[in-house]
């Protein structure tokens, strides 16, 4: 198994290299809104598992309707529990994109709630920002609630969430602004398959004109 997980890290960074970052091409809106929106996806921390270190590599397609475009990104993310109910996440990875090399850099916390026996909500809030490009660089803040439910081994993640973003432009007057802000709101679904120590993963979050898809290996160390 682990040579899986090794395979899905080389993917993670092999993938993106037909991703675009060049907002001087006339597509600046398409490229910072995508980007933020795989920015603010949030690492899928069982609630009810009893270790402790959590590490997480995939990749991500996101798909825009209005030009039916495909962008390609990598994941790699770890995750703390430090107590029953609240886990502390972390992005830190830099890789490399056509000329780009794009440095990811964020964390933030998740909190989980239910009943007496069961942990089955859990709610994050994450800051990542994306740096080391030559047109721009911009901030993704991440409010997500989810609901998790179970079914035989399989493991589910249902639930909404809003993505905040502000992006600076580097490179100059090139038509377009010199920053942008939006807010993406989204529709989240997880599905976890454990396979032998390893887990599988795929998530789908789903905008207004944007569907992201991104799959996973997970490994819990301890």
């Amino acid at each position: 198994m682990k040579i899986f997980f090794k395979i899905i890290l080389l993917l993670s960074f092999l993938y993106p290299q037909s991703g675009n970052f060049n907002i001087t091409n006339g597509n600046a809106k398409d490229l910072v809104y995508s980007a933020s929106f795989w920015l603010g996806g949030s690492q899928m921390i069982d609630p009810n598992s009893t270790n402790r270190l959590f590490v997480q590599t995939g990749l991500s397609s996101i798909y825009i309707e209005e030009n039916s475009n495909f962008l390609k990104y990598p994941n790699i993310d770890v995750g703390l529990k430090v107590t029953k109910n609240l886990s502390l996440t972390c992005k830190s990875y830099g890789f490399q994109s056509v000329d780009e090399n794009p440095q990811v850099l964020g964390g933030g916390i998740q909190y989980y709630s239910g009943d007496k026996d069961t942990l089955n909500w859990s709610t994050s809030l994450q800051r990542v920002d994306l740096k080391g490009l030559k047109h721009f660089h911009m901030t993704s803040l991440l409010l997500d609630f989810r609901k998790w439910f179970g079914w035989n081994n399989y493991k589910f993640r249902i639930g909404t969430g809003t993505i905040l973003f502000k992006e600076h432009s580097l490179s100059g007057d090139h038509g377009f602004p010199s920053s942008m802000e939006g807010q993406i709101n989204f529709l989240g679904i997880d599905l976890m398959i454990p396979i032998s120590i390893l887990t599988l993963g795929m998530e789908t979050r789903i905008s207004s004109s944007r569907i992201i898809t991104s799959l996973y290996m997970q490994k819990e160390i301890f």
